[in-house]
């Protein structure tokens, strides 16, 4: 090939790779795949105000910090997988009641990414 030919093939190529490159990053938070075993595991940030509700096995209490951390169900409204996670109480007294093992019909609202999801309502199943 000659050399005259070489840059304009190589701009060509450019022009066709950057916005692929660019798509990538947004997609995965600018952190590449491979930060993260070639997944993105995180919850997927939702609009803030919505309400949702989920089941899940209460992992662990944690009353000095108002939280709980719950094993729950796919929310797939959310597009989120079966997973552990902690939840912030926003009232600490729902608190009451709950121990680790017990089931519990959760409703939350997610809070963006980086921040755990406010339970607004909980109850423990039987």
């Amino acid at each position: 090939m000659k050399i005259r030919y070489i840059f304009p093939a190589l701009a060509l190529g450019l022009f066709f790779v950057s916005p692929a490159v660019g798509a990538c990053a947004a997609h995965d938070g600018g952190h590449g795949h491979a930060a993260h075993g070639g997944t993105n595991h995180a919850p997927a940030p939702a609009p803030t105000g919505k309400i949702y509700t989920a089941k899940g096995k209460v992992i662990q209490v944690d009353k000095a910090a108002g939280k709980v951390t719950i094993d729950h169900e796919p929310v797939p409204a959310l597009k989120w997988p079966r997973m552990t996670m902690p939840f912030r109480m926003e009232d600490s007294s729902l608190l009451d009641g709950l121990k680790k093992g017990s089931s519990a019909r959760f409703d939350f609202r997610p809070e963006g990414q980086g921040r755990d999801p406010v339970i607004v309502d909980i109850e423990v199943l039987k």
